[in-house]
């Protein structure tokens, strides 16, 4: 597999969101020559001769983030939106792209923050995930949400600084310059408390800034960051990650993982009850098992849905059931559905056997 920047993905690596949790399966290529062609031919290349002070920042995250500045292009383009974004098809280049009202917006510290967040979806391999995922499903937002808070820190290593980091996040959410904003970060963050205790959008492919500038708070009170070593331990921000999740699910998770949670406990059911009713009855310690897993609510009500089909019918049914409700678990969560269902699986045959 080509991989111009294999220092520079395991320091990514090193600092992924734990929810963060799709990787790609191909390693791609370099990005088509239509995306390349349109991009010189229509917008503005950061370069040294036309752009000298952008670049040399481009230049300086492309250091901190042990990037080899080969593989990557950035280009600005003429548009009064706040905007940036990464495309990359592979491992061995990427194209950054930045609008203008960004740039005018941002100073140089808050436009390395911008540049090693968006080098950062290049490193995490997160437009590969995406071209390989469905992006109609729960599972699909609530990766890129999570990839979200991913990106951020590697955006703080590139910049350096947690206070660049969050200004760089306040003029963005305000589109505010410095002149008229007040960068009280304790202020900033507190709306996340005032707001209404209701979850947000769940098709949103990010976070609520403020449960993004809390999630890098946290993580830049990592020894390793505040010593400079990029010596990540995985078990220090999975202590921090805990906090992000909570949040997470409080602000905007919360609805879409119970849906998931209530198909994983559908799907898990009716396994166990395809295991079980192969003489067409349900014994009593067969009912006991399963009640356990899934409480006797919900065997109560297998049990009544059982009793009104004719014994020669059950086995048939009930597989039908488990047919259903696997396709509905597999519109759920598509990219990790076989590893979830061999999980569930496993634990029925382990209960059962």
């Amino acid at each position: 597999m080509a991989d111009c920047g294999s220092l520079a993905r395991d320091l990514a690596e090193s600092v992924r969101f734990s929810s963060d949790t799709l990787r790609y399966r191909s390693a791609g290529g370099p990005a088509p020559r239509s995306i390349l062609a349109a991009v010189h031919q229509n917008e503005l290349r950061i370069s040294p001769a036309v752009t000298p002070g952008l670049s040399q920042k481009l230049e300086a995250v492309c250091q901190k983030l042990l990037l080899p500045e080969k593989v990557v292009d950035a280009f600005i383009y003429a548009s009064p939106e706040v905007q940036a974004e990464c495309y990359a098809s592979g491992t061995e280049s990427c194209i950054l792209r930045f609008s203008s009202a960004l740039v005018d917006l941002l100073d140089d510290d808050e436009f390395e923050f911008v540049c090693g967040h968006e080098a950062g979806h290049f490193l995490l391999g997160h437009g590969l995930a995406r071209l390989e995922g469905r992006s109609d499903s729960l599972e699909y937002f609530m990766q890129q949400r999570a990839q979200e808070i991913s990106v951020d820190r590697i955006g703080l290593i590139a910049c350096g600084s947690i206070e660049v980091s969050i200004r760089a996040m306040m003029k963005m959410v305000s589109g505010l310059s410095g002149e008229h904003l007040r960068y009280d970060v304790g202020a900033f963050l507190r709306q996340l408390d005032d707001s209404p205790q209701r979850a947000g959008d769940a098709t949103s492919t990010h976070p609520s800034i403020f449960v993004r500038c809390r999630a890098l708070l946290w993580f830049s009170l990592n020894d390793s960051f505040n010593r400079g070593d990029l010596n990540f331990k995985r078990k220090d921000l999975l202590r921090l990650d805990k906090h992000i999740e909570r949040d997470i699910a409080k602000f905007i998770d919360g609805p879409a993982r119970r849906i998931i949670d209530d198909a994983k406990m559908d799907l898990l059911l009716w396994v166990a009850a395809n295991h079980v009713v192969h003489d067409g009855i349900l014994n009593k310690q067969e009912q006991a098992v399963i009640a356990g897993m899934v409480g006797m609510e919900t065997l109560t009500s297998l049990k009544n849905f059982l009793s009104d089909i004719p014994a020669s019918d059950v086995q048939d049914e009930v597989y039908q059931r488990m047919k259903s409700a696997r396709e509905n678990l597999e519109q759920l969560l598509p990219s990790s559905f076989e590893k979830t269902v061999h999980e569930i699986e496993e634990k029925v045959a382990k209960i059962l056997r």
